[in-house]
């Protein structure tokens, strides 16, 4: 139950806080600004809105002499090779980053409406272009091409068209209503089968491996929407900007998930070297072994901790256990960690517990050194008054 869990609390937070959340999703999808793939969509759409309705090799004809009407047709085609260079210069300058967040902007705010308001079985999410497709026709104006004023339809580039929103609006609704409490029932339920085995080692090992498996079937999850997207997608629509727009706006999650597979395979890794299989108990006994031999070898060569010994020798399994709780707690706080974060974490951890385990070592091996010499001592001022003692 914890494994399939993990997969519907990924979804349900990621629905909560990216697709609901515009603030978020315009701080997601700026980059596909400078994408080539949704670049080449814009100029194809905003070009094509331009000419829509309008005969510009008519219009052009009207406007020579009759001995000139042959130049009609290799003007017009002037005119559109000069319309989308004006566009794509727009599309791929800095200005048009303004334009996209804005757009992008109104939107989503257009998807939370699909996907929150029951009354809309049937919609699609599309970027509205008429601020692209407005200040083009300024420039043609600029350069005294007039072909193009007046009323025309606003451009739009649709993300997706689905007839299924109502399934969508379902799980949205579940999703937001159970993104909160879901993750902690999760972890609750990996705890607990962790309890269920009588060896506590291997219902740890269990649960570890269920979150893994958990994240690794999300994984396989996005990657059948993303294939049903692509499929599902209406004639016309960009399909190499649709692949751009959807792996962007998942690329959060899917660093998230790859997160929790990392952490899967860390716990299940110590799981298994805290067991008793022979390369486990081996490499514990040589791992043990160096570590009290380095300590020992730094007290014999004068190393002495002071106070710091003496606090480690009284705290050192508090103090194991804090480095623990600080490695989870930064991995909690920090935002979005992924993979390879885990693992850095991991083997930092695993380093400063060796380092804390030989400065407890050296601190044991000082004091059994000064217990020693202490020994001694005593033992010469024993000796020295039994010789005073005896008479002469």
């Amino acid at each position: 139950m914890a494994t399939l869990l993990v997969q519907v609390s990924v979804l349900g937070v990621w629905t909560r806080n990216q697709l609901l959340d515009t603030d978020r999703y315009v701080e997601t999808v700026s980059p596909l600004a400078s994408d080539p793939a949704v670049q080449d969509a814009v100029v194809a759409r905003v070009t094509s809105s331009l000419y829509a309705g309008v005969d510009v090799q008519s219009k052009v004809a009207q406007a020579l002499p009759d001995d000139g009407a042959f130049l009609a047709a290799p003007i017009s085609l002037g005119i559109e090779n000069l319309i989308e260079r004006i566009v794509r210069e727009l599309v791929t300058s800095d200005q048009f980053e303004s334009l996209w967040v804005d757009a992008n902007r109104l939107a989503h705010e257009t998807l939370v409406t699909v996907l929150t308001d029951p009354g809309d079985r049937k919609g699609s999410v599309s970027v509205d272009l008429s601020g692209v497709a407005a200040e083009v026709q300024s420039k043609l104006s600029g350069l005294g091409v007039n072909l193009f004023t007046g009323e025309r339809s606003a451009p739009q580039l649709e993300l997706f068209e689905s007839e299924k929103l109502a399934e969508a609006q379902s799980a949205v609704s579940l999703f937001d209503t159970l993104a909160t409490v879901l993750p902690w029932v999760t972890i609750a339920l990996l705890v607990a089968a962790a309890f269920v085995f009588h060896d506590r080692r291997r219902g740890v090992m269990a649960a570890f491996g269920g979150l893994l498996v958990g994240a690794l079937l999300v994984i396989v999850d996005f990657a059948l929407a993303r294939w049903y997207l692509l499929q599902a997608i209406p004639a016309g629509s960009s399909v190499s900007a649709t692949e751009a727009v959807f792996d962007l706006l998942t690329r959060f999650v899917r660093g998230a998930v790859r997160a929790l597979a990392a952490v899967g395979v860390v716990g299940i890794l110590a799981a298994l070297l805290a067991g008793p299989s022979r390369p486990a108990v081996a490499l514990r006994r040589l791992v043990g072994l160096g570590v009290s031999r380095t300590g020992e070898a730094a007290a014999g060569h004068g190393a002495r901790l002071g106070a710091l010994g003496e606090f480690l020798r009284s705290y050192v399994v508090g103090l194991r256990v804090a480095v623990v709780a600080v490695a989870v707690l930064f991995l909690l706080v920090v935002e979005q960690p992924s993979a390879g974060a885990v693992f850095w974490t991991a083997a930092i951890t695993v380093l400063v517990l060796v380092v804390l385990e030989v400065l407890y070592r050296t601190a044991v091996a000082e004091q059994d050194l000064t217990g020693d010499a202490a020994g001694d001592a005593a033992d010469d001022s024993a000796d020295d008054s039994a010789e005073s003692a005896t008479p002469a």
